[in-house]
């Protein structure tokens, strides 16, 4: 790693995990409430805080990594 010839994908990472979390929180639970599916709804919702959390996790751990490694 100390070639400098390592490619991260970590903040490529967090990015898609919080725009998606972002994106399924924002449309999909919402077109599942309306539509009756209640079930689909809370999955859906349970999907985008997951994805969310993950993010941030991500996000954490790389910043974590870089400041001390």
């Amino acid at each position: 790693m100390g070639s400098g010839l390592a490619i991260g994908y970590a903040n490529f990472t967090m990015f898609l995990l919080l725009l998606s979390g972002f994106l399924i929180l924002a449309v999909d639970v919402r077109g599942y409430r309306q539509g009756g599916m209640d079930k689909e709804g809370k999955v859906a919702k349970w999907l985008g805080w997951s994805n969310l959390l993950l993010g941030l996790c991500a996000g954490v751990g790389n910043w974590l990594f870089q400041r001390w490694m």
